[in-house]
C-alpha cells in the first residue's frame, strides 16, 4: 500500500524529532516505519527537528522542492 497522495498530511506537531517518509511505503504516514529498509526503494527518512509545537504540512505527494515540506506541487500533478 503506497502512502502517496495529492495533497499533504497536515498534522499537528509537538516538540521532537520527526522522521518523514520520504519513499511513500510506510504504513505510518507521513513519518517513516522503516518500509524503506524493507522494500530496498533507495530511499531514506528526512529527520526534522520541530523546536515548538505547530501545524505541520508534510508532502504527501513526495515531489515537493522543499522536502519534508508540502509546496503545493502537488496541485499541478496529473
Amino acid at each position: 500500500m503506497s502512502g502517496i497522495q495529492k495533497r499533504p498530511y497536515v498534522k499537528q506537531e509537538e516538540p521532537g524529532k520527526k522522521a518523514w517518509c520520504s519513499c511513500g511505503e510506510s504504513e505510518n504516514q507521513p513519518y517513516c516505519d522503516g518500509s524503506h529498509s524493507r522494500k530496498e526503494t533507495g530511499k531514506s527518512p528526512i529527520i526534522v527537528e520541530i523546536e515548538e509545537a505547530k501545524t505541520v504540512a508534510w508532502c504527501g505527494c513526495r515531489e515537493t522542492k522543499t522536502p519534508p515540506y508540502c509546496d503545493g506541487t502537488h496541485a499541478n500533478l496529473s
